[in-house]
């Protein structure tokens, strides 16, 4: 595997994340639920939002 391939397979797991991250959000999980099921911080998680509700709309 190349140093390309295995940046675009990193990219992709990160657009997972977030989209799962949306749905979860848009089920009425807080950040606080979001941030423990995924492994991150809460602030983490905050400061992803706007990026994913950007992207969306």
């Amino acid at each position: 595997m190349t140093d390309e391939q295995a940046d675009q397979i990193l990219n992709e797991l990160e657009m997972l994340r977030k989209l799962k991250m949306l749905e979860m959000f848009e089920k009425g999980y807080s950040q606080g639920q979001l941030a423990q099921v995924l492994g991150v911080s809460q602030p983490t998680v905050s400061r992803m939002m706007p990026k994913i509700a950007l992207k969306k709309g």
